[in-house]
């Protein structure tokens, strides 16, 4: 996109430049002409550089908030699914071990 804007600056330069060139006028009218046209043109060149800059100020921050949400997101759901298996696992553990006494206390007791 920002090369779109390039492409637009300088071809309407060249345009400009080669208009004011090709015109009937005298040398020091053509100098004055585009010396005055010329602060113009680089002004509103600097003022669009300007707006493009901000616009893409804030699109990466808006990248960037919502990057770090999904990510927050992300890590929530993988910590919960964390959670979510060690609590697993301490139940499965618990109840081998008390398979294990179970058949511990049979064995000895028959």
């Amino acid at each position: 996109m920002s090369r779109f804007f390039e492409g637009l600056v300088v071809g309407g330069v060249l345009g400009y430049i080669v208009g004011i060139l090709s015109a009937p006028k005298t040398g020091e009218e053509l100098r004055r002409q585009i010396a005055d046209n010329s602060e113009d043109i680089y002004k509103q060149a600097s003022d669009s550089l300007g707006d493009i800059r901000e616009k893409t100020e804030q699109v990466v921050n808006d990248v960037s908030s919502r990057s770090n949400e999904v990510l927050k997101k992300a890590t929530d759901s993988v910590q919960g699914g964390k959670d979510k298996l060690a609590h697993r696992l301490q139940e499965l553990a618990g109840n081998s071990t008390k398979v294990l006494v179970d058949d511990h206390e049979s064995a000895t007791s028959g």
